[in-house]
């Protein structure tokens, strides 16, 4: 890398992910966050925790809840500064970029970053209130967030597949490979094998996107401990660096963008991340990529440059399609390989808005020290670098960090 990490991880809490009917948003954040700290190899008090960063989107409107900090203080007992963040479903990747500024500027040495959000307490209206993340236009036209991301996934059938029936199926594989990857995730809101036929059976939500191209309405939170890198082995003798934590923005609203078939901030946030890290794309193993729609994955992989523009879809078809083995598919290209959401992502892993960028985090960080169990996806060392993408919105907002188990 360039020069010194941000910060080091050591240690990692979460909930499961679901409908957690009988959980209110304090509750999952104290286990989250309280699991967090027992992880830390060789210990950590709470009084060693100098600061909170949470990210969250919807909470005072989904739970009457505000002041989120003070309940905070109250379930874990600690009074340090805490910060809570909202950029949507970029919410939490937000606060850790926060919390990676302040850790790197020397202000803290430790702190504990958290993500949150409780969406089935308002089930019958979540559907508008996401809609706070679009532009208003857009919701008085009468969009949807499915209505959005159908738009994109429309155009760009139009564009690169032509309505080519193999560029359909290329998009369904997506919802496939991460419902397969999400089987040995104990903490994944879905669990089971679907197919190809599923998909196209499964209910119209706005043409050409069907429910199975959808990630679903979750509660959850995740918790991870950050500390200087200098005094991380204190703490544990496998940390994980975060040797990039790169923000980029763009126009909330679809109309006003240069192109609706490219996340920019997607693009700007990947090219700095890489050089700020001093790799580049082939030297990544493993990818988060924020799959709210499958269309988005396809996005992903295209923006951040692992395939061209609108020859996505054909390298994640012929990926899929040359996969031989049962457990987690890889995408190919030249010279690279890289596993993207391994243990499900948004689509079947869930997505509690707020919580899923440290999400992407905590899986990663699993992965990173051979500690998935069941889900884990390679022998103990392969994966050197791992890059955790996730964006606001339909792309106002893109946060990127890149993980390295060495500097």
């Amino acid at each position: 890398m360039t020069g010194k990490p941000y910060a080091a991880i050591i240690g990692v809490g979460r909930t499961r992910f679901g409908e957690l009917w009988y959980e209110n948003p304090e509750s999952m954040v104290v286990k989250a966050g309280l699991d967090a700290l027992e992880s830390v190899d060789k210990g950590l008090h709470r009084a060693d925790i100098q600061a909170c960063y949470f990210g969250s989107f919807m909470y005072q409107v989904t739970n009457k809840l505000g002041l989120v900090p003070g309940y905070i203080s109250r379930e874990l007992g600690l009074n340090v500064p805490m910060t809570q963040t909202e950029a949507a479903c970029a919410s939490s990747s937000s606060a850790l970029h926060n919390a990676c500024l302040a850790i790197k500027s020397g202000v803290y040495d430790v702190v504990l970053v958290g993500g949150f959000e409780k969406m089935t307490d308002r089930y019958g209206k979540i559907v508008d209130d996401l809609m706070f993340a679009a532009d208003p236009h857009e919701f008085d036209s009468g969009f949807t967030f499915s209505g959005l991301y159908a738009t994109i996934m429309a155009r760009y059938m139009y564009e690169f597949g032509r309505n080519n029936e193999k560029c359909r199926i290329a998009l369904a594989q997506i919802a496939v490979k991460n419902h397969h990857h999400a089987v040995k995730n104990p903490y994944a809101q879905f669990r089971n094998e679907i197919t190809i036929e599923d998909v196209f059976k499964s209910t119209l939500i706005a043409d050409p996107i069907r429910l199975l191209h959808c990630s679903p309405v979750s509660d959850g939170a995740v918790a991870v401990v950050l500390c200087k890198p200098e005094i991380a082995r204190k703490y544990t003798d496998d940390p994980i660096y975060i040797v990039a934590s790169q923000q980029a923005t763009d126009h909330v609203s679809l109309f006003s963008r240069v192109s609706t078939l490219e996340i920019r901030a997607t693009k700007l946030a990947v090219s700095k991340a890489l050089k700020e890290a001093g790799i580049t794309l082939k030297d990544v193993n493993m990818a988060e990529a924020h799959d709210c729609f499958t269309i988005e994955e396809c996005l992903f992989m295209e923006d951040s440059g692992f395939y061209n523009k609108g020859e996505g879809w054909k390298g994640i078809q012929e990926s899929i399609d040359s996969f031989v083995g049962s457990k987690h598919i890889p995408y190919v290209g030249d010279g690279w390989e890289v596993f993207v959401n391994v243990g499900g992502g948004l689509k079947a892993d869930g997505h509690p808005v707020g919580a899923t960028g440290v999400r992407q985090i905590y899986e990663c960080f699993k992965q990173m020290r051979y500690e998935a169990n069941e889900n884990q996806v390679s022998v103990e060392g392969d994966i050197r670098y791992a890059l955790c993408h996730n964006i606001g919105g339909s792309g106002g907002i893109a946060n990127v960090h890149i993980l390295a188990r060495e500097v």
